[in-house]
């Protein structure tokens, strides 16, 4: 989870990575440029791609109405670009690359998480799959660059973990939990038969392998640990309703027709440092990470040579 929020907050400050790098590979003389950045070129076209795509997740109402957030757009557009120039730049220089094997295991964990909705993806970011791929390579790329460059370099203690942990003890409460397992069925006449087994005194576990279509029914319905907001009202509600042991009555959902058990209770709780220390660390070192990326990525900005080119930016339509 830490991870995932790290890599969001950086991407977010790059104002989104769905963008294909200029590599230089093809540098026709006519070829009109935008800017210049460290001696790499920004070509006119991969700007109006970029602009393009930004400008069809706007209203065009907001985009005709307005003139000054129109030009802030491209503004914020071609800054985008340079800085993700600059950091693809940055990554040259320390020799990083991302392998086909890298790419590929990544594509395969992507394609396996979203199953058969992957295709959706391109669908959504109105990319090709070619344009997909690049995109994530440099999102790889990136990834690597600020692993190596940026987190790297940060060292949390343990004295420092537990300073935190002692002002900030409120935040690692462990909330109340419940084990619970269901049998979810997809109309009410199988759930009033299963309800009427199970009061007869039909082995609720037994029931659920047999009646429930849920995914977890080969366990005999257990859905394991689950904190309150984690499924669904009513769901929600008539779990955390229920004592040790008992069965729920029948509740809808638009999944179905479920009945609950409880397993097992774990009250709420104040953990201590040991059982908190794991996540007091990710917690600073996520804090400590997303300073370090924005003093990082504005010291290469300070140092890097750009040259905008404002003649064709004013005729970038015409």
């Amino acid at each position: 989870m830490i991870k995932k929020l790290i890599r969001k907050s950086w991407i977010i400050l790059l104002s989104g990575i769905f963008f294909i790098i200029a590599c230089d590979k093809v540098n026709f003389f006519s070829r009109p440029y935008v800017a210049i950045v460290n001696g790499s070129k920004i070509y006119l076209d991969e700007y109006q791609i970029k602009l393009a795509q930004k400008k069809s997740m706007l209203s065009k109402e907001l985009l005709l109405n307005h003139d000054n957030h129109a030009k802030r757009i491209e503004e914020e557009v071609l800054e985008s670009i340079i800085t993700e120039k600059i950091m693809y730049l940055r990554a040259q220089e320390l020799n990083l690359t991302v392998s086909s094997g890298e790419l590929e295991k990544r594509v395969n964990e992507i394609r396996n998480e979203y199953g058969t909705g992957f295709s959706n993806i391109f669908i959504q970011e109105k990319l090709s799959f070619e344009q997909w791929i690049e995109a994530l390579k440099t999102e790889m790329l990136f990834e690597k660059l600020i692993a190596v460059d940026v987190n790297a370099r940060i060292n949390v203690s343990e004295g420092e973990a537990e300073d935190y942990f002692a002002e900030h003890r409120d935040k690692y409460k462990a909330e109340p939990k419940v084990r619970v397992a269901q049998i979810v069925v997809r109309d009410s006449a199988a759930a009033r038969l299963a309800l009427q087994r199970l009061n007869a005194g039909a082995d609720f576990f037994s029931v659920a392998r047999e009646e429930s279509i849920g995914p977890e029914a080969r366990r005999g319905g257990d859905l394991g640990f689950i904190t309150r907001r984690i499924m669904p009202d009513p769901l929600d509600e008539t779990i955390f309703n229920l004592r040790l042991n008992e069965i729920s009555p029948i509740v809808q959902s638009p999944y179905g027709f479920h009945i609950f058990k409880i397993l097992e209770i774990k009250p709420a709780k104040v953990n201590n440092f040991t059982e908190s220390k794991e996540e007091v660390i990710a917690h600073i070192r996520a804090n400590k990470e997303e300073v370090a990326f924005s003093t990082w990525l504005e010291t290469l900005k300070a140092k890097a040579v750009i040259k905008k080119e404002y003649s064709v930016l004013r005729n970038k339509l015409k």
